[in-house]
């Protein structure tokens, strides 16, 4: 656009000396009849009218290409801010892909949760417990409660055979777990563990009377590590078909 806008100006200052070389001088009469009969003679440069009217000609076209040059600069620095954020967004998207696939590896033998669709990994919950009445005393050391009766299971990562949750992917959990016993001499006390930590208790003991008990814990889980519950040693649990000895928990969001 600048060297079309020279090669005008060059036009014109051309068109301007040539004009003044060769227009002067140049006349012309124009002779009309007036309705009334009357003559009319004008006398004009021609020349001179020429070049007026290319001069502004030009001054036009280069006050046009001015204004196309200023649209220009502002369409390219537009362009611009807009590859810069596609740039930038392109960058937030390979880390999130690459945060996916750490996310979906787990050690053998675990259940995973391996997608593309973030939202997917919202859907963990479970809730379980025992299938009929029993009284668990545990020897002189924890066990680990088995709450085989599964009221659901989304995802799959609770396994009923074992008692233990698995995380699927690194995220908050919530955990809740109620504990019932009848009355009797040996304590009733337990914790919920993770990664074979005990994390939150429940405690009751009334010889003479039915108890229970519950705890509930937030826990931040990396991707497949455990939690379950365990009564301590020398205690005991129980439950009947009211089912009052349930483990729970869900996915509240990943991180």
């Amino acid at each position: 656009m600048a060297r079309l806008s020279g090669v005008l100006l060059m036009c014109l200052l051309a068109g301007s000396s040539k004009c003044q070389d060769e227009g002067a001088g140049s006349k012309t009469h124009i002779t009309e009849l007036t309705p009334k009969g009357h003559v009319d003679t004008q006398a004009e440069d021609q020349g001179f009218l020429t070049c007026k009217n290319a001069t502004a000609l030009v001054y036009h076209i280069l006050e046009q290409l001015g204004t196309m040059k200023e649209k220009l600069t502002t369409t390219v620095q537009a362009l611009e801010e807009t590859n810069k954020r596609l740039e930038a967004s392109e960058k937030k998207l390979s880390a999130f892909n690459e945060t996916v696939t750490d996310r979906g590896t787990v050690g053998q033998g675990h259940r995973i949760l391996y997608t593309d669709d973030f939202h997917t990994w919202s859907k963990i919950a479970f809730s379980a417990t025992y299938p009929t009445s029993f009284n668990i005393v545990s020897g002189s050391a924890p066990q680990s409660l088995v709450y085989s009766r599964v009221l659901s299971n989304v995802g799959g990562h609770y396994s009923p055979d074992t008692g233990f949750f698995t995380a699927p992917v690194k995220g908050v959990y919530s955990f809740t777990f109620n504990s019932f016993c009848w009355r009797g001499e040996v304590r009733c006390g337990g914790s919920l563990y993770h990664n074979g930590k005990p994390q939150v208790s429940w405690y009751i003991w009334r010889p003479n009377q039915d108890e229970s008990g519950s705890n509930s814990a937030i826990l931040t889980l990396q991707v497949g590590d455990t939690v379950n519950v365990r009564i301590w040693e020398n205690s005991r649990v129980s439950d009947n078909d009211h089912h009052y000895s349930t483990f729970s928990g869900f996915l509240v969001f990943p991180i």
